[in-house]
């Protein structure tokens, strides 16, 4: 299965983010085009993953499975999901590890992933990484912002507010990662020219 993996920080205490991380359903809204369908029980999620490529919107329900580490800091996440429309499939293992900076708080992943079907053609090369990077750092981003903005806790057994905004934009995602992809090079370009002029 491809790998993808990658870090990113939080500017909160270890203990801070590993609450907010172990909130499942507080969480999963820090994820763009993600969303629970029912309540999660013991370890066990049920969500919808919205992802739009061009003219291509694909609906990925499935369930998974969390377990948390809390004495290593460390968790994992098996799940697979199914858009009947595009007849795809994906199949998911995500290994976890947040660390003590300080003030902040560092997070490893490592994703190993199976893609089947009309969409199998994005799940190759450097594009999928980089959607995958982009991600992250939207995700990192709300998590932060949610900690931040520090509200009263979900009372229990009632799901966070549902998150129905816009699927995740992959097609804008990798044109952004084109775009600039295109202003570096001529900016490599243009410097060694004025270097070496």
């Amino acid at each position: 299965m491809p790998q993808i993996a990658q870090s990113f920080n939080i500017k909160f205490p270890l203990a801070v983010v590993w609450r907010m991380l172990a909130d499942v359903e507080r969480v999963v809204t820090c994820m763009p085009g993600a969303a629970l369908t029912q309540p999660p029980e013991g370890g066990k999620i049920a969500g919808e993953m919205w992802v739009k490529l061009g003219p291509i919107v694909a609906a990925f329900a499935g369930e998974g499975e969390l377990a948390m580490n809390d004495a290593t800091y460390t968790g994992t996440i098996r799940g697979q999901g199914m858009d009947r429309k595009n007849n795809s499939r994906v199949r998911a293992e995500v290994e976890f590890k947040a660390s003590d900076e300080g003030a902040a708080t560092r997070v490893d992943i490592a994703v190993d992933f199976s893609l089947t079907g009309t969409l199998a053609q994005f799940s190759r090369g450097a594009l999928v990484e980089e959607i995958a990077r982009r991600l992250g750092a939207e995700f990192a981003r709300n998590l932060e912002a949610r900690l931040a903005a520090a509200g009263a806790p979900v009372p229990a057994g009632q799901p966070a507010e549902a998150k129905t905004g816009e699927a995740l934009n992959a097609g804008a995602l990798a044109f952004a990662m084109i775009r600039d992809w295109i202003k570096g090079f001529f900016a490599r370009l243009f410097g060694r020219r004025e270097g070496g002029s």
